[in-house]
């Protein structure tokens, strides 16, 4: 893959102070009608965004040092063209299957696999050790490997820190269109376009009438109540439903969410954390 090619398609990676500058990468692939990748194997561009602590930053190691030729990577201040002296950092792999038994008391395989801290649409710094028997998850470990002083949602800025969560999810959905749509409509929410409200309410129509993401998303996020909240926050009215939760009891409470689900459903659960302001919404 030429370095052109690989420039127009770049793998994006935010850490936990990041979000600034993630928006701002994002809204420049899209002025040039580019698309970010979806996984590091598919690129040899790298972009990282903001100030990765010691452990993300090893694992963003860990990603560049596998991507492949020629390759780059990118900051907001800094481009590197090339091979970087590195520090090493073993990967984590799909272990040894074992065996156990399943609920069904079965003997089935038990894989230990982890997702995150580099991940697509994925909450910055945030890292999940699932054991799975098929695909279904049995146990689940949940770190933040990452963390910021303050946020870049602040109150001022609700609409759109909605947004950019209803964008996560779409994508781990598979509705790419509408999640490009939703960052879309973010943008314009933080840049004050006039007008955003209107355009926003024909997009909440139309994927709030999809029957396909309610039933994929029943048990992940309340897909309604987010658009209410969205639609709430661009007319300038107070918020409804229940506060934030600080961000490390969403952690503590994550794991017997997934307990059960199968992998995709637990792809979902995670893209409906809300990590900047430490909120839930399952």
């Amino acid at each position: 893959m030429g370095l052109r090619a690989a420039a127009a398609r770049p793998f994006v990676v935010s850490a936990a102070d990041g979000t600034a500058e993630r928006l701002r990468v994002e809204a420049e692939l899209r002025r040039r009608g580019w698309r970010a990748a979806s996984s590091p194997t598919e690129t040899g561009t790298l972009v990282v965004c903001g100030n990765p602590g010691a452990e993300l930053a090893r694992a963003i190691d860990v990603v560049w040092r596998d991507m492949p030729e020629p390759r780059a990577r990118m900051s907001a201040d800094l481009v590197t063209v090339g091979d970087h002296s590195r520090a090493r950092l073993e990967m984590d792999e799909v272990g040894m299957a074992d065996r156990a038994d399943d609920r069904d008391g079965l003997r089935l395989d038990v894989l230990h696999v982890p997702l995150g801290p580099v991940l697509a649409h994925w909450p910055a710094g945030l890292r999940v050790d699932l054991t799975l028997q098929g695909d279904v998850v049995q146990a689940a470990e949940v770190v933040a490997v990452d963390t910021a002083d303050g946020t870049f949602w602040h109150e001022g800025r609700r609409a759109a820190r909605r947004l950019d969560g209803v964008a996560r999810l779409l994508r781990v959905a598979g509705w790419d269109a509408a999640g490009e749509r939703a960052a879309l409509l973010r943008d314009e929410a933080l840049e004050g376009v006039p007008d955003v409200a209107r355009r926003f309410h024909r997009f909440a129509r139309r994927v709030g009438r999809s029957r396909v993401l309610r039933w994929m998303t029943r048990n992940a996020a309340d897909v309604d109540g987010w658009l209410r909240d969205i639609g709430a926050a661009l007319e300038g009215r107070p918020a409804a439903g229940r506060p934030s939760e600080p961000w490390p009891e969403v952690l503590a409470g994550l794991p017997p969410r997934l307990e059960g689900a199968d992998l995709g459903e637990a792809r979902l659960i995670v893209a409906g954390l809300d990590p900047d302001l430490g909120s839930a919404d399952g």
